[in-house]
This record gives structure tokens, sequence and C-alpha cells, in this order.
């Protein structure tokens, strides 16, 4: 939930939970705590609602669904996880990306939130 850019945590999940509140993690808590004890740690994560979501979206349906085709595909380039999502994507769709200023040879998890909205815009069917 509190993933950045760039990393393997990063995905539908950190981006959906991100655009509605704000979430840090206060503190971990050890494994010895609990019984029986896992084989993780775990962490008390305090999340405050914003008063309105970090982006104003044309249409939500669409934006979702343009992050998970992306992460659908994680070690493919963007256009290629795109490609291979399912989507009904507009033509000419490689040149739409670069248009918006985003290389379409990125990989998914490297795209910030603010660049997924734009990117969901631009490929609109």
């Amino acid at each position: 939930m509190v993933a950045s850019p760039g990393g393997k945590e990063y995905g539908p999940l950190s981006i959906f939970v991100q655009v509605v509140v704000d979430v840090s993690i206060r503190f971990f808590i050890k494994p010895s705590a609990f019984f029986p004890p896992p084989k993780v740690e775990s962490a008390v994560v305090h999340i405050v609602w914003r008063e309105k979501p970090i982006l104003d979206l044309k249409d939500e349906k669409w934006f979702k669904k343009v992050v998970r085709g992306c992460f659908g595909y994680r070690r493919k380039t963007l256009i290629n996880a795109l490609i291979h999502s399912g989507l009904s994507l507009p033509q000419g769709a490689e040149e739409r990306i670069e248009k918006i200023g985003i290389d379409p040879r990125r990989r998914p998890e490297t795209l910030t939130i603010q660049e997924f909205a734009i990117l969901a815009e631009a490929l609109m069917p």
C-alpha cells in the first residue's frame, strides 16, 4: 500500500490506495510478538482519507483497467504489457504514449500515479 514507483512491491494496490488515502507505516512488529510466530514481519499502517482524490479522472473504470493491464505483464515493457493485456487500444497507441512524454519501453512499475492517469486518458477509446 505504501510502495513507490520503481520497486517490485509497487502495483495496482499501491496506486488505487494512494489515490484516495494518505498511507504510511508507523512501526514494525517482530514475529515473536505473535503465537505462533509468522515467518514475516508485520507493520502498523496509518491510513487517512484524503478530502478529495489526488487525481481528477475522466473515467475511473478505464484508469483501473489500464493500470491492471500494465501490471498483468510486469516484466514486459509498457507497450508490450498493454498489447498483451486484452484492452481495446486505439490505433497508434505507441505513438500516443510517446506524444504524452512517456517512453513506451519503460517498465510499468516505473510510472508514477500521475503518469498512469495521463496514460489512461491518452489511450481512451
